[in-house]
């Protein structure tokens, strides 16, 4: 009893610690998921700002604005207001006598009128300046631009705050309610109630936050609807306006309070044991007692200090664990009600699989994982997002020819790099037009040309040939920030492909991205209602070295291969590994990729040179693609976790190849 009760606590501790680690990181997860929302939404809203002052700086060095022409300024700037749609007014005054000399809310006049006192109150520091909810084209947000060095002329731009609805609304996650406001905590966009509350003062929370003086933060509030809430925010450092992401405090809080409610059990229980190793140990003071105590608190020591090691590499080995053996298990179940217990701890385990994966691709930056896309399946699904984008005056079509499938490239930017041709399109058509969307094989080898085209305005060959710089803009409309063409010729060439231009002023543009063909995927995922057939050794007794550092990972795969009829030898570090390769000549090598002392990439290196012609297949969650690609041994790699099912398929694929 003593010895039970001394190999309980530690497991309960662990147990009890990785609950509380994995609902923490879920909290935390997001909030900064809720942060980086703000964040976006703050910096969308500042590109458009700075578009916006990059166009009138050049409106007030427009040569009738220097030759104080002002009919001519006038013309000059309802043309310029006719391609930023999102101009309510332009208007210049004369600040020496207090005077407005244009607006273009009225017929011009040399008579002029007295000063807008929303301009003649505004801080001269301030080109950025508050919503303005009365007034001509109002509500909206003015910018300002000095048009002459002494300050007496000032270019005034009456923005619609309709013009930040856009990103604001992208980046807005269902369920929550986003705004953008002003310096004094008034409202300039708002994912709800856009028409009632634009210029009305947000809640007091969105007020004190913004008072704060913080640049960033995360508060506790209540909307005007009623939506308890978490908000996190950040301030812009151009503009002073803050955007603010309101979560339903369930979301953060429900975490929270799983978390003091896990420590509370967990601190009774190992409370409990250790009241019960206490007592057992009085009863017998001997000296093997006290060594066998000592021996099972150095093993409780060790095992929390692996678990600092890397919260997101144990939680792949436990899941491994976890998944295989409830795979396994279920296929010597018979009970009903047994088998529904197994199927739910299942269905957790997997869900448990998509959050570490969601941690993972955040560590990494969300770093490309090339795989093989459908262009057929992925093009017109896009379709409804698309057109959304574009808006009604402009028809897109597709033109997919039956050829050209399947390419290697990361689904997810190559959906975003569509989306951002698509929306470049649609800005160089401002009175609507074409986009065609076609996909159809290159005449270079191996590639496929996908290809976005519009009837839009064109470009010139200068233009083109710095359209893929990054922050190169002509900015014709006053919008845009220069990112778009760069991010999807970086996501381009990161897929091994390349991009073509070719444009003709008036007549439109073609773009083409040029992606490796590829095949289509060897394994289609089977129907969830048919279980996988058992996969056994073509030739039984093949030798395998199974390497991991983990003992549950490790028995794991080799009781799984041991099971399908294979040899198995298992090492648990590389040290051990190269000593077996010695004494041994498996056909296969099977490691852990993140290990001490060592990686199995470096181990399977090493390998080859030990046995020509080994086979190598790597397991890891969070292994570098990079490495493994450029690697000679080219080794193969399997994500973790996986159950016994992916695991005996890629060992029976990589000794058959």
């Amino acid at each position: 009893m003593l010895l039970g009760a001394a190999l309980a606590l530690p497991i309960v501790v662990l147990v009890i610690l990785q609950l509380m680690f994995a609902l923490d990181g879920e909290r935390r997860a997001i909030e900064q998921r809720t942060l980086s929302q703000a964040t976006q939404i703050a910096t969308l809203s500042d590109s458009q700002l700075r578009s916006d002052l990059a166009v009138m700086r050049i409106l007030a060095t427009a040569e009738s604005m220097d030759r104080r022409d002002w009919p001519a300024a006038y013309v000059r700037a309802r043309e310029v207001t006719e391609l930023n749609r999102h101009w309510r007014n332009v208007i210049v005054s004369d600040l020496q006598s207090n005077e407005q000399i244009l607006s273009l809310s009225r017929p011009y006049s040399s008579q002029r009128q007295p000063i807008d006192a929303a301009i003649l109150t505004r801080d001269p520091r301030l080109m950025i300046g508050d919503v303005q909810r009365e007034g001509p084209g109002c509500p909206c947000v003015y910018l300002h631009q000095p048009i002459d060095a002494e300050g007496r002329y000032l270019l005034t731009v009456a923005v619609d705050p309709r013009a930040f609805l856009g990103p604001l609304r992208r980046n807005t996650p269902a369920g929550a309610i986003a705004a953008l406001v002003d310096r004094h905590g008034n409202f300039i966009a708002r994912s709800r109630e856009q028409t009632e509350r634009v210029g009305t003062p947000g809640t007091r929370y969105v007020r004190e936050a913004v008072a704060s003086g913080e640049r960033l933060g995360i508060y506790a509030g209540t909307t005007y609807e009623g939506l308890q809430n978490h908000t996190a925010y950040f301030t812009s450092p151009l503009s002073g306006w803050s955007a603010h992401v309101a979560v339903p405090s369930s979301l953060i809080d429900g975490p929270r309070t799983y978390s003091i409610l896990t420590l509370s059990i967990g601190a009774t229980l190992a409370l409990l044991l250790a009241g019960g190793l206490i007592f057992w140990a009085l009863r017998d003071m001997s000296e093997r007692r006290r060594a066998e105590e000592r021996l099972a608190q150095t093993q409780k020591l060790e095992a929390i200090g692996q678990l600092t090691g890397g919260v997101a590499h144990d939680f792949n080995n436990l899941l491994t664990v976890m998944i295989g053996g409830l795979n396994m298990l279920l296929k010597r179940l018979e009970d009903p009600k047994q088998r529904q217990i197994a199927e739910h701890m299942l269905e957790s385990a997997q869900r448990g699989d998509r959050l570490t994966k969601q941690l993972l691709a955040f560590s990494r930056g969300q770093q490309m994982e090339s795989a093989p896309v459908d262009l057929h399946a992925m093009a017109p699904g896009m379709d409804a997002l698309l057109r959304r984008s574009i808006g009604p005056g402009i028809d897109l079509s597709f033109d997919l020819d039956p050829d050209a499938r399947w390419v290697l490239s990361d689904a997810n930017q190559l959906e975003l790099s569509i989306l951002n041709l698509v929306i470049n399109a649609r800005d160089a058509m401002p009175d609507g037009g074409r986009i065609v969307i076609s996909a159809k094989p290159s005449s270079r080898k191996n590639l496929i040309e996908l290809a976005v085209s519009d009837s839009g305005l064109g470009m010139t060959k200068d233009v083109a040939d710095r359209a893929l710089e990054p922050f190169f803009t002509t900015k014709p409309a006053g919008k845009g920030t220069g990112l778009g063409l760069s991010q999807v010729f970086g996501a381009v060439r990161q897929s091994g492909g390349t991009i073509e231009i070719d444009s003709t002023p008036g007549r439109g543009t073609t773009i083409r991205l040029l992606l490796p063909r590829t095949q289509p995927p060897a394994i289609e995922a089977a129907p969830q209602e048919a279980a996988p057939e058992p996969i056994k050794a073509e030739r039984p007794g093949e030798s395998i070295l199974v390497v991991d550092d983990e003992p549950g990972v490790r028995a794991f795969m080799a009781d799984t291969l041991r099971e399908a009829g294979y040899h198995v030898t298992e090492a648990s570090h590389p040290g051990d590994a190269l000593r077996t390769l010695r004494d041994q000549r498996p056909s296969l090598l099977l490691t852990d990729f993140s290990m001490p002392g060592m990686t199995g990439l470096e181990l399977g290196e090493r390998a080859r040179t030990e046995i020509d012609g080994l086979r190598i297949l790597i397991v890891s969650g969070y292994a570098d693609a990079e490495a493994l690609e450029a690697s000679p041994s080219r080794p193969t790699l399997l994500r973790k976790p996986f159950d016994e099912h992916a695991l005996l398929s890629a060992v029976r694929s990589v000794l058959a190849a």
